[in-house]
């Protein structure tokens, strides 16, 4: 049985084509975005990090030119105005143009889905993707040297605790499961880093462990929405720069409590041997579990991918 992520003959020859650019982009439904027919994006920062990865992986493996598009609709981080469609990647990361004339060939889900593979193996080749072809603007990575030469007088526990709209996508653990697992760590660190869209949550955090919890002043939630579906009524250039720099502060962490989640994967992209605990519920659990075999199985060619 072939293996869905094997490429048909078609696409390769599409792939082959004289001046052919791999263009990444969240593109109509092929990620199964709901907004899109509407001129929208809501994914999260992270979920489409990912996707960039994968497609930078893709086309290298191809030996394509690539070039990452985020301006085909309103994304969650694009400019606060609806015709101010600029692309985000741009504006964050520094990006090589394409040569001219270039004819573009869209990606497609199952070559660049921004599924989290939870393997060492896996997460050192996305890393070696990402060292290779990631590269913040200027102002960004000096921003991110100031967070880590700043963390280097401390030995930290990083934590990444989604919360908001999470159950939609993955039951989280609860509170208390998560206070036990800071509590098991804590006494061998000298703080406790915080990445979190749940402004209560922080606050609860900061009262449990007076003098020991460090987190940015970014902008978060104070419900259950979701950060990034703000509808354009936030800077979104803002908000990716926040998220990147949270999760970049994760990765200068010496040890790692994380959750399920694409930020909390995006971390270990930055930095691979980083130990961890995974938090996550039972559900959550075996969906990483599944996702893992699937992968495996599609490795050896026994099943579609």
């Amino acid at each position: 049985m072939p293996k869905r992520s094997a490429i048909s003959p078609e696409r390769r020859q599409q792939l082959q084509a004289k001046n052919a650019c791999y263009v990444i982009t969240c593109y109509k439904d092929e990620f199964l975005c709901k907004d899109h027919p509407n001129g929208r994006c809501e994914r999260g920062f992270f979920s489409l990090f990912l996707q960039v990865l994968y497609g930078m992986a893709f086309a290298k493996k191809y030996n394509l030119p690539y070039t990452v598009d985020f301006s085909n609709v309103q994304y969650a981080y694009s400019g606060n105005q609806d015709s101010d469609r600029n692309n985000f990647w741009e504006v964050l990361m520094v990006q090589r143009s394409p040569s001219s004339g270039f004819i573009p060939l869209v990606n497609l889900r199952y070559e660049t889905h921004p599924l989290r593979i939870w393997s060492r193996h896996f997460i050192r080749s996305l890393h070696q993707t990402l060292q290779s072809e990631i590269r913040l603007q200027d102002k960004l990575l000096d921003k991110a040297n100031a967070i880590k030469e700043r963390f280097k007088a401390f030995k930290i526990l990083g934590l990444h605790a989604r919360r908001t709209d999470h159950p939609t996508e993955v039951p989280p653990v609860s509170e208390r499961a998560l206070i036990k697992k800071i509590e098991k760590k804590i006494t061998a660190f000298d703080r406790l880093f915080v990445a979190t869209d749940d402004a209560a949550f922080l606050e609860m955090l900061k009262a449990r462990f007076p003098q020991k919890v460090l987190a940015h002043d970014f902008v978060r939630s104070a419900g259950q929405k979701a950060i990034h579906d703000h509808g354009c009524k936030l800077n979104g250039i803002l908000l990716g720069e926040q998220a990147l720099l949270d999760c970049l502060s994760l990765s200068f962490c010496q040890e790692l409590i994380l959750s399920p989640s694409n930020l909390s994967y995006a971390a270990l992209l930055f930095q691979p041997e980083t130990p961890y605990t995974l938090a996550e519920s039972n559900a959550a659990a075996w969906s990483r579990r599944k996702t893992l075999l699937a992968y495996r199985l599609n490795q050896w060619g026994i099943r579609k991918w």
